[in-house]
């Protein structure tokens, strides 16, 4: 576990604050983000996802799921990757 981050939906979410726990920008972030996008595109990036049925501490009764990707770099550039994947993913589903 210690070589591994954990990724939640949260982070992605437009509709959560900062202090709720997104960690991207508003132009970076979208609406509804699941787990299951994270892990396409920490599979992409050939980060290693493994998915897990967990809950965020502070919205324990939502679970719905986080991703563990593999360390290959700092966190924030990886968060901002996969921010960036799910971004364009979502806006060509949209056409």
């Amino acid at each position: 576990m210690r070589d591994k981050w954990v990724i939640w939906p949260i982070y992605f979410d437009i509709d959560a604050s900062k202090k709720e726990g997104r960690k991207v920008g508003k132009e970076l972030a979208v609406k509804n983000p699941t787990a299951d996008e994270i892990f396409k595109a920490a599979k992409k990036l050939g980060l290693n996802p493994i998915k897990e049925e967990k809950a965020y501490p502070s919205k324990w009764w939502r679970k719905e799921g986080r991703v563990l990707v593999e360390k290959k770099g700092r966190k924030t550039e990886i968060i901002r990757k996969i921010a960036e994947y799910i971004k364009e993913n979502k806006a060509m589903s949209q056409r």
